[in-house]
């Protein structure tokens, strides 16, 4: 018996998503491990995952916990860091605007980066449905959110129950640059994509020389106003 609709794309979503887990699940366990090593109790350090739901921001904020950094500064590097979201948003935006209020919040609630790059291709592919049909996209997008989420929660547990047992020679710090760089070639596929890689990359060898690593912010800034400004350009030229 054929799935219906809904269900079918949620599953699907949910299948292609899954592949990413293998990236995902040693960045949540090393955020956990890194977490009670910063002293943030176990319970917070869950609830932040269900709740920020941010994995780059989260790992960096316990990083400056355990570095003693102060609110403000852990405020604005989590803040700069999570930019790249607005472009994610400006791209998606042309796909969910018809959707109720609900859906948009909820949508918007799981636009993690893994998310979107599985999201976006199924809204971008051929197969997309008529005028007169049904468009059951949103939940593929939904599949693809939930799947992390889940995820991620199970691998923050993880690192936070077994992090004091896991061999320092694992090293699952790999994991977080991999779980980039597999993001960075399915996101490649878009004229957006292509130019705040370019703008980032050059802006990253331009401000190297920068104290504090204020290079990397200023490439992330550069980046998302490339991407945006060719989004713009994109909408203007259809």
């Amino acid at each position: 018996m054929r799935l219906p609709s809904r269900l079918g794309e949620f599953l699907a979503g949910c299948r292609d998503e899954s592949p990413l887990l293998l990236g995902v699940a040693p960045f949540g366990m090393i955020y956990g491990i890194a977490a009670l090593a910063a002293g943030v109790p176990a319970w917070i350090a869950q609830l932040a995952s269900a709740v920020v739901f941010a994995g780059a921001a989260q790992l960096v904020i316990v990083q400056m916990l355990a570095a003693g950094a102060g609110f403000v500064p852990i405020a604005l590097t989590s803040g700069l860091l999570n930019l790249r979201h607005m472009l994610y948003s400006a791209s998606m935006a042309e796909y969910v605007r018809h959707l109720p209020r609900r859906w948009r919040l909820l949508l918007a609630y799981v636009l993690t980066d893994e998310a979107y790059a599985v999201a976006v291709l199924r809204y971008q592919r051929r197969d997309a449905p008529s005028a007169d049909a049904p468009d059951y996209r949103h939940w593929y997008f939904l599949g693809a959110g939930f799947t992390l989420w889940v995820g991620w929660q199970l691998s923050t547990a993880v690192g936070l129950v077994f992090g004091a047992t896991i061999p320092p020679e694992w090293e699952l710090d790999f994991a977080v640059p991999l779980t980039f760089i597999a993001l960075l070639t399915l996101l490649l596929r878009e004229r957006a994509g292509q130019a705040a890689a370019v703008v980032a990359g050059a802006g990253a060898l331009l401000f190297a020389a920068l104290p504090y690593k204020l290079g990397l912010v200023a490439a992330i800034l550069l980046g998302l106003v490339a991407g945006a400004w060719t989004v713009h350009r994109l909408e203007r030229a259809r």
